[in-house]
């Protein structure tokens, strides 16, 4: 049976497309995470949702093991870093698994918080070297434009990069920021 991989229904041989968002249909059964319920694929070893291991790796001759104390199987996966955790690493937060390094990155979907910043234009500064830059980003902005904060929860703008691009986005804000410093001196 086909299924669409953007609304996750499922169709009847002989349908090539999605009649309600015109994706083109992928072939066989649609393959879910157990923990999270999205869906993976086959080729995984843990789910890139949740970072849960998949039953399919379980199975492998050659267990996963820990990234950080090799003598331990891998239970989960960071879904920041990918590093791969054992009971001893793994925090789980909100359903989802992270290493201790990123257990305070704001994820969304796939994309997590690069930078946060207490006000909007510098979020949106940022947004837009990170695009000159070629790195995709996005604004999050938890502002209460109502009260004027900048201080606490309601004055948080997060600019969000896909998961994939963290690294070298962290690296580029690091060079603005050393190159804004050297032309303060």
């Amino acid at each position: 049976m086909s299924y669409c991989r953007e609304c996750g229904y499922e169709y009847t041989p002989g349908i090539t497309s999605c009649p309600d968002c015109q994706s083109p249909l992928a072939p066989g059964d649609r393959v879910t995470c157990d923990l999270c319920n999205e869906e993976v694929s086959t080729d995984d070893l843990f789910c890139k949702h949740c970072g849960v291991i998949l039953p399919w790796t379980l199975e492998r001759e050659m267990p996963v093991h820990c990234d950080k104390h090799l003598s331990q199987e891998a239970i989960g996966a960071c879904v920041v870093c990918k590093m791969t955790l054992c009971e001893e690493c793994a925090v789980m937060k909100t359903g989802r698994f992270f290493c201790a390094k990123d257990e305070r990155v704001k994820t969304a979907f796939n994309w997590v918080a690069a930078c946060t910043t207490s006000t909007d234009y510098e979020a949106e500064m940022i947004k837009a070297n990170l695009e000159g830059a070629g790195i995709s980003a996005m604004v999050l902005s938890q502002n209460d434009h109502t009260y004027v904060t900048t201080v606490g929860d309601l004055a948080q703008t997060e600019v969000m990069v896909p998961r994939e691009s963290l690294e070298e986005a962290r690296r580029f804000i690091r060079s603005l920021e050393s190159s804004h410093e050297d032309s303060v001196r």
